[in-house]
């Protein structure tokens, strides 16, 4: 049968408020890279599929979000394929333009889909657009660090070539979406800190900035360190720093989704307070209002603080 890898109903913000939004990850023969040290996404592809059954997979997904109660449509609609929409071997373009055809017929207002920058090109972008007039695109662009962005992350590509494919994107009329990523492998908590603020200042021009806290994911470079004790995932107290140091700046809409948050793979505090913080994140996300972020304390942000002053002074991560 053509299942596709996930998909699930979610909140977004959209047009000032709080937005239903339904995710579709479909099982496609995933990322041609599938080198980066924290990404274990590579796991959720499959065989190569045809046409047909990719169009499938995402009917599929659909009629199952539709058929759980939901009785408002979603508003915005994102098709991941833990890899690349515009690569022609994941997606060809005869798919492409059926599956976004059906999300039009779902009536949503915000179609977003995922690339690395090597397979954005104008004439994919404006093919998409075609049928998709409210496009928006999200790359990883991780950090506007090269070094840490190469060394660090592996990610395969460098800032040049990022600002390449933004510019196609906005140029072709889509918005675009950019992923950073809060803590790569080799940073210490204040270094994440600077780096991701950093960063964000540099892409600014974004109409959507995503902060992804990072979390340890099987089988990947980073989790060989975590089991080392060489590698903490970030305390969300960092998070909701840079959430607040970024919207000193940025007038766009910042989000930020803190995966296995409370766990110790996930963002994570001490433990009693992680639920209440990442609902916090959540919640900011989805009204852009940071007095959510003001809200909750917990007396372990003393030993964040202390983190922050002592980590770059030892060989390894402070524990907890």
């Amino acid at each position: 049968m053509d299942l596709p890898a996930k998909f699930w109903a979610e909140q977004d913000f959209l047009g000032g408020r709080a937005a239903r939004s339904f995710v579709v990850v479909l099982r496609t023969i995933g990322c041609r890279w599938r080198r980066c040290t924290m990404c274990g996404y590579w796991q959720e592809s499959g065989t190569p599929q045809s046409p047909e059954a990719l169009v499938r997979q995402f009917e599929f997904a659909i009629r199952k979000l539709k058929g759980r109660c939901y009785a408002e449509p979603p508003e915005i609609l994102k098709i991941y394929t833990s890899g690349s929409f515009f690569d022609d071997d994941e997606l060809p373009p005869a798919v492409r333009a059926e599956i976004l055809d059906r999300a039009a017929e779902l009536g949503v207002r915000k179609v977003v889909v995922e690339s690395r920058p090597e397979f954005i090109t104008p004439e994919r972008v404006r093919a998409c657009v075609e049928h998709s007039e409210n496009l928006e695109v999200a790359i990883g662009l991780e950090t506007s660090d090269d070094f840490i962005r190469e060394k660090f992350i592996n990610k395969g590509f460098s800032l040049k070539d990022f600002l390449r494919a933004a510019k196609v994107v906005k140029g072709e009329g889509a918005s675009l979406r950019t992923y950073l990523l809060m803590k790569p492998p080799f940073l210490s908590e204040r270094a994440a800190l600077e780096d991701v603020v950093r960063s964000a200042r540099a892409v600014a021009f974004s109409d959507v900035i995503s902060l992804n806290l990072c979390n340890v994911q099987r089988n990947t470079f980073l989790e060989k360190l975590w089991q080392e004790r060489c590698y903490r995932p970030p305390w969300l107290w960092s998070a909701v720093e840079a959430l607040k140091r970024i919207k000193e700046f940025y007038r766009g809409v910042l989000i930020s989704d803190p995966v296995g948050a409370g766990s110790q793979r996930g963002p994570h505090n001490c433990g009693r307070c992680d639920r209440k913080i990442a609902a916090a994140i959540r919640r900011f996300s989805v009204t852009q209002d940071l007095n959510v972020l003001a809200e909750p304390t917990c007396d372990c942000m003393e030993h964040w603080l202390k983190i922050l002053g002592l980590e770059e002074l030892t060989f390894c991560v402070v524990p907890d």
